[in-house]
């Protein structure tokens, strides 16, 4: 599934080559295509919408009598042709292709970063990915965040990744290593290194290990230190939970997860609230799950976007916009619907 989520993103980037809008484009071209669903299951939760008196009826008539109000729901499903699952359907499609997507973009953002990686510890020129504001797209858009891929992100990155990228690199330059030992651990591990890739993979775990470690004296070298630099009264901030800094060569302004967040929250608010009518036995408990799914989302999401490369919340985002764009489009589609339906009841067109 990654695989074929990252075939047509880079698709989309060889039409238009710059990553943030190939981004886009595919999260337009997924959400179209997704679409008649969507409109499906907008249509179903429309209807159950208008049930709901129905429904508050057959609640009240058989209060004690959770069974019976059980066979009337399925009786009144049946005489209405509503099928209450298929509102889901394609929530169901969507989170798998939200968790693939993720998997997606770290799987470029962490290929991006040990490039950018090697790039400089070769002494060329390191290849950024811009999109507006931020700096690089492979790291979070967040002021907390380098522009350069700093150590918390390298060391996040597989061993599988490391080799497949290293084995298109050549030459390393053994003065941009703090000590001898470093070079030797990161020459090592470049040498046991199958030709091939999926060759005998993993079984350097040893040398990976001191490869990493050699990393921190890397970054802490006077070529690089640049690039880390915080902003002056700005360093190592103390939240009581947490502490972060603010670097001068900052990746981004913190603009994506906030707009996660507002996104996330207007494309919830959109949507039609028919919780209670798809559940009636559950009554106010599933209604007070949906209010509380309405508040965990944009803080999943929020949570989401700080923590993810730029282009996973930029897709997020995008998602989001789109999603509530959606939503007006079909509101306007139902209410035409409707009107149409009912000029033609006044006129005594069937």
């Amino acid at each position: 599934m990654n695989e074929f989520l990252l075939s047509i993103i880079n698709f989309f980037y060889r039409i238009v080559p710059n990553y943030g809008v190939a981004i886009i484009l595919f999260t337009v071209f997924i959400k179209v295509c997704l679409s008649p669903l969507d409109l499906k299951s907008r249509r179903s939760m429309k209807r159950m919408s208008e049930i709901n008196p129905k429904m508050e009826e057959l609640k009240k008539k058989y209060a004690n009598d959770r069974e019976k109000l059980n066979q009337k729901t399925q009786e009144l499903y049946k005489k209405e042709k509503i099928n209450p699952l298929s509102s889901c359907l394609p929530m169901l499609l969507t989170m798998p292709i939200l968790f693939a997507m993720f998997g997606a973009m770290r799987h470029i953002a962490n290929e991006q970063l040990v490039t950018q990686f090697l790039q400089m510890i070769n002494g060329q020129e390191v290849m950024l990915e811009p999109f507006l504001w931020i700096r690089n797209l492979w790291m979070p858009d967040n002021f907390a965040m380098p522009m350069m891929p700093n150590l918390n992100s390298l060391r996040a990155i597989d061993q599988n990744m490391w080799e497949g990228v290293i084995r298109t690199f050549e030459g390393i330059n053994p003065l941009l290593f703090a000590d001898k030992e470093a070079f030797e651990a990161f020459t090592a591990f470049i040498a046991s290194i199958p030709a091939v890739a999926g060759q005998n993979a993993g079984e350097n775990k040893a040398l990976y290990d001191a490869f990493i470690a050699s990393i921190p004296g890397i970054l802490q070298l006077p070529e690089f230190t640049e690039h880390y630099a915080t902003a002056s009264g700005l360093s190592n901030i103390n939240l009581i939970v947490f502490r972060f800094s603010v670097f001068v060569q900052m990746n981004g302004y913190y603009v994506l997860p906030i707009l996660c967040v507002v996104s996330q929250w207007a494309s919830q608010k959109l949507m039609p609230q028919t919780a209670a009518a798809a559940a009636p036995t559950a009554g106010g408990q599933q209604a007070g799950m949906g209010k509380t799914m309405m508040m965990l989302m944009p803080l999943m999401s929020l949570w989401f976007c700080t923590t993810s490369s730029a282009a996973f919340a930029l897709y997020w985002v995008a998602s989001s916009v789109i999603a509530a764009l959606q939503q007006l489009a079909f509101t306007r589609y139902f209410a035409w619907q409707d009107l149409k339906a009912s000029v033609a009841k006044e006129v005594g067109i069937k």
